[in-house]
């Protein structure tokens, strides 16, 4: 079994660490891996190391911002005459299935509609819960696209399969909730005693006014104005506007020594595992890997009830909290629980990461994309891909 990946970048992003994830646990099930990529990257050398053979084609994406209608019509273009490059070497490679990562691009589809291979789209995030971009061709158009190019479509979380099940039938949908392998860090992070004088809070993603740090950033200032010895840690990178307007609150508020922000961490588990609980103020998330990196280092989680994946993820009291989105004052209440209550802190984290670590292996989630692979390639074998179905 030949497969040919197509990603939509070379970093080292929530959905390329699924892919690697996914990668390493289909080589050890013998299945012959080739990755497609527009960029060299942090991704190829990780390539490298598994001896994957990989090539640069520069496809573009055909999701953006703000982009005019002649920067769109323009990347449209871009995007046919590369993916004839795309189908050349898919004939060449000899692949038996293309494997589309993300929603981002669409060119790996289209170059499996041109040589008559059968395509897999593996859904990691929504199509209407992105930062505000939007489709070069519209999103119903491309949506329509993407359920008829593809024979199966891989989503992440249940809440995922019912975002697209408004555009997409659902037989079509497959939910397959992806690995997070994090033993190695766990390990090494632990090996250095955290700071037990101020309760440790974290919240690990993207700067984005949809993933609500200024919702933390209040709970912080109302756990202190309680009288709580406690931090927070607000770990990644993105919108300089939105993260201007996040230092200017923590002013307002006098939290610059209470308020740390460390901008983009390869390794952000090293941080969770110094923190005393993890927050998840997202409104919407698609899976939720920093959730599940938490759990699997025995934190507990505050995350937002009816949330997409964040809800799929935390059982309310059991392996984590929930709070109302957009309720600074009860996630306030939930921090301060936890903090008055450090046997119940444990408790949670410890029934936490039993749950995750049983669930989100690397074996489970190879064998069962290993199943829809064989299931494709029988779908073939049976009844030869139709373009206009």
């Amino acid at each position: 079994m030949r497969i040919c990946f197509v990603s939509n970048s070379a970093g080292r992003y929530g959905s390329e660490i699924a892919l690697l994830e996914l990668l390493k646990g289909l080589l050890k099930l013998n299945v012959e891996c080739l990755v497609l990529l527009p960029e060299k990257g942090p991704l190829t050398v990780d390539l490298d190391r598994l001896n994957i053979q990989w090539r640069i084609i520069n496809y573009p994406p055909w999701i953006s911002g703000r982009k005019s209608i002649l920067q769109r019509l323009a990347r449209i273009l871009k995007a046919l005459v590369m993916t004839v490059s795309l189908a050349r070497v898919i004939i060449r490679w000899r692949c038996d299935v293309i494997y589309t990562n993300t929603i981002w691009t669409g060119t790996g589809a289209l170059a499996a509609w041109l040589t008559g291979k059968p395509h897999i789209w593996h859904f990691h995030e929504s199509g209407q819960h992105n930062f505000g971009v939007k489709f070069d061709l519209g999103l119903h158009l491309a949506m329509w696209l993407m359920s008829h190019l593809s024979v199966l479509i891989i989503v992440v979380s249940r809440s995922l399969q019912d975002d697209y099940a408004r555009y997409i039938k659902r037989d079509k949908l497959r939910l397959v909730y992806q690995s997070v392998t994090i033993a190695d860090e766990i390990e090494k992070a632990n090996r250095l005693s955290p700071n037990n004088q101020i309760f440790q809070c974290v919240l690990v993603g993207s700067v984005h006014p949809l993933k609500r740090q200024d919702e933390a950033i209040a709970a912080l200032f109302e756990v202190i104005r309680r009288g709580i010895n406690a931090q927070l840690l607000v770990v990644g990178d993105g919108s300089k506007r939105f993260k201007a307007a996040l230092r200017q609150q923590v002013e307002d508020y006098g939290l610059t020594q209470q308020v740390k922000f460390t901008g983009y961490l390869e390794n952000p588990v090293s941080v969770m595992c110094k923190a005393d609980v993890v927050l998840m103020c997202s409104r919407w998330e698609a899976f939720g890997r920093a959730t599940v990196e938490a759990m699997l280092a025995g934190k507990p989680v505050i995350g937002t009830a009816n949330s997409g994946g964040t809800a799929e993820l935390i059982q309310d009291g059991i392996t984590g909290l929930l709070y109302k989105a957009g309720d600074h004052d009860e996630l306030a209440n939930k921090i301060q629980f936890l903090y008055e209550n450090p046997q119940e802190k444990l408790k949670l984290g410890a029934a936490a990461r039993l749950w995750a670590a049983g669930r989100f292996t690397r074996e489970r989630y190879a064998k069962e994309t290993f199943t829809l692979l064989n299931e494709v390639l029988m779908m073939e074998k049976t009844s030869p891909p139709d373009p206009s179905n």
